[in-house]
């Protein structure tokens, strides 16, 4: 059984795979800060309203999105990281994007308010010492 702050990273990676904002805001706090990995915006997205204009990017950008999720783990300090391959196919291009990653979140109030982001998986495991 996930803990509250697993449970919240793991529900944003279902959110994106069904393309469902509303399920993303439910676990983003308020102040959320969040760095795209793909970073097609160029900056955070900052508060709901960020969420929302990441969601529209992805949609821009994007024929095809979807993260396989392979582990989400909270470490002793209540952050929590969360191994992933992301997919993406290009809308304009076509071109196909498989790239496995990491995200380091701390939450507030078991929502989601900033990531850290990881190339590296083991790298963000090893920060969290797992």
């Amino acid at each position: 059984m996930p803990t509250v702050n697993e449970a919240a990273a793991l529900g944003f990676a279902r959110a994106i795979n069904s393309n469902d904002r509303d399920a993303a805001l439910a676990v983003c706090h308020p102040e959320i800060e969040f760095q795209s990995m793909l970073d097609i915006g160029g900056r955070s997205y900052l508060g709901h309203d960020g969420i929302r204009e990441y969601y529209e990017d992805i949609e821009f950008a994007w024929a095809e999105w979807r993260v396989d999720v392979e582990r989400a783990e909270e470490g002793a300090d209540g952050r929590v990281v969360i191994v992933m391959t992301m997919h993406a196919r290009g809308k304009g291009s076509g071109a196909e994007v498989k790239d496995r990653t990491a995200h380091v979140w701390t939450c507030r109030d078991g929502r989601l308010v900033s990531n850290e982001l990881y190339r590296e998986p083991e790298q963000a495991l090893l920060a969290l010492g797992l």
